[in-house]
């Protein structure tokens, strides 16, 4: 007579991947903060185990998804290094999402900026050519809500401003750009933390996101392109403000 194996409890199998999430957010976050630094080796398997509370499986699970996002490096007998800088895939949005303020390389934040600069008014012009009319809702609602959000609710504003930037892009109806939406999200979340005063920079661009809306509306590509380009520029002065707030 066969004897089934003992079936894992429902409340674990959901668990271990939340665990797993949380350690791997826990060490990605000590490495982009420059708590361990590129070139050091992960503390060993064991003392990572003890720490965490959980199996080594777990542990060589979490190490291999940041190995997949260039952070680490594993070699058998030798440990786990942290990889250099320049070998870490920042594109990915959940690395991005982590940076936030942990994150201090002024380079990659101008990095991040200048990309927009390019993506985002082409992405403009295409849409004022080929937006539909839930392309125009989805922009119009986001910017409703960042009205109805602004001065009480800035993190209510935040979220709709990606909404708006997100759908923008949709609304270019290129894959590509499209494909590019989540980064560009991600990347404005690790902005708007890195910011110290996002109000001010609201407010300035509050009427411009209009301004962008209404261009698409009205199918004027050089003019939606312009809007998008004060509003970036805006974002880059008041991103800068914000690091020299920092060093004072």
């Amino acid at each position: 007579m066969k004897t089934e194996a003992p079936r894992a409890d429902k409340g674990s199998r959901k668990r271990k991947p939340r665990v797993q999430r949380e350690i791997v957010a826990t060490l990605a976050r000590r490495i982009l903060s420059g708590e361990i630094q590129p070139s050091e080796y992960l503390p060993k398997e064991s003392e990572l185990c003890v720490q965490f509370g959980v199996s080594r499986t777990v542990i060589r699970e979490a190490t291999k998804v940041l190995e997949s996002k260039g952070l680490l490096r594993s070699r058998s007998r030798v440990g786990t290094r942290v990889l250099d800088a320049s070998e870490w895939k920042m594109l990915d949005p959940d690395l991005l999402a982590l940076a936030s303020s942990d994150f201090h390389d002024p380079r990659f934040v101008d990095s991040l900026m200048e990309a927009r600069r390019i993506i985002e008014p082409a992405a403009a012009e295409l849409a004022a050519e080929r937006a539909g009319s839930r392309d125009l809702a989805a922009m119009d609602d986001a910017y409703r809500r960042m009205c109805a959000s602004l001065p009480h609710d800035v993190e209510q504003c935040s979220k709709a401003d990606m909404d708006f930037h997100t759908a923008l892009l949709v609304a270019s109806h290129n894959h590509v750009l499209t494909q590019l939406a989540s980064v560009i999200r991600a990347s404005m979340r690790a902005l708007f933390e890195l910011t110290t005063h996002l109000g001010s920079a609201h407010e300035q661009a509050l009427h411009l996101h209009g301004a962008v809306v209404e261009a698409i509306r009205l199918r004027r590509p050089d003019a939606a392109r312009a809007a998008i380009m004060r509003i970036l520029k805006a974002a880059v002065a008041d991103l800068h403000a914000g690091h020299e707030a920092d060093l004072d």
